[in-house]
């Protein structure tokens, strides 16, 4: 798949802002951006209105997810093994 907002890209590269970037295009799409990626802990990387009639897509780091996957992977975002995490409570 290949979006049609490359100037959009070479902005945030250029500019060495790594926050977080939503844009709205003109066809009704929401893109979120982090590091010049489509990245989303929130939601969908790329939205799309009613009239489009497509599914949203979630991306993190630029790579495309199902939702399942990007659901477990928003579990585990805290980077802690499960051993080193202090919520994890052992009952041994």
């Amino acid at each position: 798949m290949e979006i049609q907002i490359n100037f959009i890209i070479f902005n945030i590269m250029e500019n060495k802002d790594y926050r977080t970037k939503t844009f709205t295009s003109t066809d009704g799409r929401t893109i979120t951006f982090f590091d010049g990626k489509l990245h989303n802990w929130d939601g969908p990387a790329l939205r799309y209105s009613k009239k489009l009639k497509k599914k949203d897509e979630y991306y993190l780091y630029g790579f495309q997810l199902t939702k399942d996957e990007w659901i477990e992977a928003r579990k585990d975002r805290n980077g802690v093994p499960p051993d080193k995490n202090p919520q994890v409570k052992s009952r041994f």
